[in-house]
């Protein structure tokens, strides 16, 4: 089977992501990202394309973490979400998703009680990221042997749920981040660390989703939950918050890669420590609920 690329597009990161109004507009990571598309026929028919996002410019051999995220109902990949992929990118992964399953997988339909139709096997497409990253025919710089990240919006969060929940031990998926994941099914992340961000304005997927998610019984005992002050659905993707990849790169960071600290960034204080630039206590602004267990 051949990845065949698509789009070719170069994205220069440099410097730090000023946002105005954002109390931590998190600074960019040390790499130059890349992005491209290709196609894997193994993906629902109604797109077969996956949008990739990796580091580029470093020496031969180097190779980093895949995160495979899931985009939500009616999102593309890169293109709904492209400041979040290029943050994560820049600190050293390699982001990927599918362009399948934009309003429902139709070519494997499966419904879900109260969601929109024929997302009850979305997480397969995620799923299939992973195996397309474990196949690496594109030849790009990944790093398959020490696990992969999964993360999502919306459809995507409750994908990233299941993919976590369901088939950690299968894909190799070492920890797990939710982004306003809108689900009415909670299965419990019992095996990986996972952290769910949520916010109080948002109407779309309320707050109790990701409480649900957190408190689920026989959930993993390494967890965050993170209910943003004033933050909605979109935040993300269209009302995005730099600060979000901030601390979702820390959370990966220390999970995945099992690194704490690097390249002026202390990734473990970020998450559980009590200064003032820390995600609990002011780093992200204010907060309804923030927990990291």
């Amino acid at each position: 089977e051949e990845s065949r690329p698509v789009v070719d597009r170069s994205v220069m990161i440099a410097g730090w992501l000023l946002v105005a109004g954002s109390i931590a507009a998190g600074p960019t990571g040390p790499y130059r990202t890349e992005k491209k598309t290709f196609e894997d026929s193994n993906l629902d028919f109604t797109n077969r394309h996956i949008d990739v996002v990796y580091p580029v410019g470093v020496p031969a051999g180097q190779v980093f973490p895949l995160i495979a995220y899931a985009h939500g109902f009616t999102d593309e990949a890169y293109d709904s979400y492209k400041e979040m992929w290029d943050e994560l990118a820049s600190w050293g992964y390699v982001v990927a998703g599918t362009l399948a399953c934009n309003v429902g997988c139709f070519g494997d339909c499966k419904d879900l009680p109260f969601d929109p139709p024929c997302f009850g096997k979305y997480y397969l497409q995620q799923l299939e990221v992973i195996n397309w990253g474990m196949r690496n025919t594109a030849k790009l710089p990944i790093n398959m042997t020490s696990g992969t990240g999964v993360a999502g919006h919306s459809m995507g969060g409750q994908s990233t749920l299941f993919s976590a929940a369901y088939n950690a031990s299968s894909h190799n998926i070492k920890a797990a981040a939710m982004h306003h994941a809108f689900t009415h099914t909670y299965p419990a992340i019992a095996t990986i660390p996972f952290i769910a961000f949520t916010g109080s304005e948002d109407t779309t997927a309320p707050p109790k989703m990701a409480e649900k998610i957190f408190d689920t019984k026989g959930a993993f005992g390494t967890r965050g939950l993170v209910n943003k002050k004033g933050a909605n659905h979109h935040e993300p993707s269209t009302q995005y918050n730099p600060a979000l990849a901030k601390y979702t790169t820390s959370w990966f960071k220390v999970f995945l890669d099992q690194t704490r600290s690097g390249n002026g960034r202390n990734f473990y204080d970020e998450l559980y420590g009590t200064g003032t630039d820390t995600l609990c206590h002011g780093g992200d602004g204010a907060m309804v609920t923030c927990t990291i267990q």
